[in-house]
């Protein structure tokens, strides 16, 4: 099973959430991605506020593919 590192994060004037996938980094078991996160969390939290500095709020977690698509699909709806 493939996992991604996904931030589910919030704007100051948007009620709604945004799905953020860092698709450059694919992990093949739940716990090396969290490990990746124990290990990375501050220099990943620093660079999503940089690349998305109006961000209000974030939650950074390892979600399977399956998963991942299921959430956007619910988020955005279509074939997005």
């Amino acid at each position: 099973m493939i996992w991604f590192l996904v931030a589910l994060v919030t704007y100051t004037n948007t009620p709604t959430p945004d799905l953020k996938i860092h698709a450059g980094l694919t992990f093949n078991s739940l716990t090396e991605c969290n490990r990746y996160i124990d290990k990375f969390s501050g220099p990943v939290e620093k660079d999503l506020y940089r690349i998305f500095p109006k961000i209000n709020s974030h939650v950074i977690r390892c979600i399977d593919k399956d998963t991942v698509e299921k959430m956007r699909q619910t988020l955005y709806g279509g074939d997005n």
